[in-house]
């Protein structure tokens, strides 16, 4: 399988990494630079405005302002960076209509990072994807599937699936992967005790309704970060699955 070949990335266990998260100032982006500095890396944030995420620097985060969707602006900011991890979206919530959406948006934004970027040794991309474009067990996408992901809202589902497309064409020399959590993310509480694991698609359409904690998915992108397993493909980082009373149960000896 794609995902499970070697590209070979230095796994880097436990050794700081120059990591830039673009996005960081909304959820999952907090989260994933909140967990990177946690676990002792020099992380630096990219932000359109510094003056709104002044908070990131009590993380320990180093902010930095820049347009992820113009490549001038990222130059400077990724040329050193042995991971990038793209957490950018560009709305923190739905606008009430489409109009003049540009569903080219990821697809500048990969364009941008993969100028920008070190090629040797190959700099260690992750970007967060969306739910609708996961493949289900029948063969279409989620946004496929009106039952689950509401007709109205897909341009912006078209707009995450044609990222995918954008890093098989231009980041051959990057060592990329697409981490997608399901439909559910919850800022905290049970969601994030119970784990994570990584389901390479296609999904049963179950799996993709359920719900991850933020800071599940940040765990999962900073393991990735630090010792990847998986290269140049899209994953689901889905909870890990609950073991039921009768699963528990030892086998009789008869």
């Amino acid at each position: 399988m794609t995902g499970t070949q070697p590209f070979g990335a230095v796994s880097r266990p436990g050794a700081p990494a120059r990591v830039a998260v673009l996005g960081a100032g909304g959820r999952a982006g907090r989260a994933v630079s909140q967990e990177l500095v946690a676990r002792g890396h020099q992380v630096t944030g990219v932000v359109r405005d510094a003056r709104r995420h002044r908070s990131l620097g009590d993380l320990g985060v180093e902010v930095a302002e820049a347009d992820a969707t113009r490549g001038a602006d990222l130059g400077d900011v990724l040329r050193d960076a042995d991971v990038i991890v793209v957490a950018v979206t560009p709305f923190s919530a739905p606008p009430p209509s489409f109009d003049g959406f540009d569903e080219a948006f990821y697809e500048h934004i990969v364009a941008g990072v993969v100028g920008a970027a070190r090629k040797s040794p190959a700099t260690r991309l992750v970007t967060i994807g969306l739910f609708a474009t996961l493949t289900i067990a029948d063969g279409r996408t989620v946004m496929d599937d009106p039952a689950v992901f509401p007709p109205w809202l897909l341009p912006f589902a078209r707009a995450h699936a044609r990222e995918l497309p954008a890093l098989r064409r231009r980041a051959s020399d990057l060592d990329w992967l697409v981490v997608t959590p399901p439909a559910g993310l919850q800022a905290d509480g049970a969601a994030d005790a119970a784990g994570y694991v990584l389901v390479e698609p296609p999904l049963d359409r179950r799996l993709v309704e359920g719900v991850l904690g933020y800071d599940e998915l940040a765990r999962a992108i900073a393991d990735q970060a630090e010792t990847p397993t998986l290269h140049q493909t899209q994953v689901a980082v889905l909870p890990t699955p609950e073991v039921t009373a009768q699963e528990r149960q030892p086998e009789s000896s008869d």
